[in-house]
C-alpha cells in the first residue's frame, strides 16, 4: 500500500504535524487543517479547509469542481460557469479564463492587450482579462467630455473605450493624443484607430 504524503492547503509545504486523528498543523506557516477522506463517513468534523486558498469551510458547504473533480472549495475559488456548473480558478488559470486581478472566471479580454502580445510588445500574464467584479477598474475611465467655456467648468464623465478594430478595450490601452485644430482624442495602442467613448451611467460608482 503506497504511503499518502499530505500538504499544507496555504502554503504547500509537507512538513505537518498530526495534532489529533485526521487533524494536522503545519510547522512551516502554522495553519491547521482537516483531512476529509471521501470514503469515510465523518460525523465529527464540522469544518475544513478550502483545496485552492486554504480557507475555512464548513463542511457539507463546499463545491466541487466540474473540470478536475476537486471538492470542499470555498465561494471565492469557484465561477459558476453555464453550461459546465462549477469550475476552480485553477482549472481556469490552465485553460486561460481567469481574471488576472482576483482570478474567476473572465467574461471581458481586451483585444488590443491580445494584440500588443502577439506582437511582444507586452507581457501574456498581463493581459487585461476581467471578470464581472474587476469590470470597472479596468474597463471604465473618467475623462473630460466637455471643455470649459462661458466660465462653466468642463464636464468630466466615466467612459468605455471602443476600437474599430479591436473592439472594446481597456483603459490601458487607449492612449490620449493632442490632434492639431481637433484638440483631445484616444487611439488605440495596439493598431492606432481613433477610439469612440461611450458614455456610462454614473450609478455604476455604487457598484464598484
Amino acid at each position: 500500500m503506497s504511503a499518502t504524503m499530505i500538504r499544507c492547503p496555504n502554503c504547500g509545504s509537507t512538513d505537518v504535524r498530526s495534532t489529533a486523528p485526521d487533524q494536522y498543523r503545519c510547522l512551516r506557516c502554522g495553519g491547521g487543517f482537516n483531512l476529509i477522506r471521501p470514503d469515510v463517513m465523518r460525523q465529527d468534523v464540522v469544518s475544513h479547509n478550502c483545496p485552492v486558498c486554504g480557507k475555512p469551510v464548513e463542511a457539507g458547504k463546499g463545491f466541487r469542481c466540474t473540470r478536475c473533480g476537486s471538492y470542499d472549495l470555498c465561494p471565492d475559488c469557484v465561477s459558476y460557469l453555464n453550461p459546465d456548473g462549477h469550475v476552480c480558478k485553477t482549472c481556469l488559470k490552465k485553460a486561460g479564463q481567469n481574471c488576472f486581478i482576483c482570478g474567476k472566471f473572465a467574461f471581458q479580454t481586451c483585444q488590443s492587450c491580445v494584440g500588443l502580445v502577439a506582437k511582444g510588445k507586452k507581457d501574456s500574464e498581463v493581459v487585461t482579462k476581467v471578470c464581472g467584479d474587476c469590470y470597472n477598474l479596468w474597463f471604465i475611465d473618467h475623462v473630460e467630455l466637455k471643455k470649459a467655456s462661458g466660465g462653466m467648468p468642463p464636464r468630466w464623465g466615466p467612459v468605455t473605450f471602443h476600437c474599430p478594430r479591436c473592439g472594446q478595450i481597456c483603459t490601458d490601452c487607449a492612449e490620449e493624443k493632442q490632434r492639431f485644430l481637433r484638440g483631445k482624442t484616444y487611439v488605440c495602442k495596439n493598431c492606432g484607430s481613433e477610439l469612440t467613448l461611450r458614455e456610462q451611467p454614473m450609478d455604476y460608482l455604487q457598484e464598484s
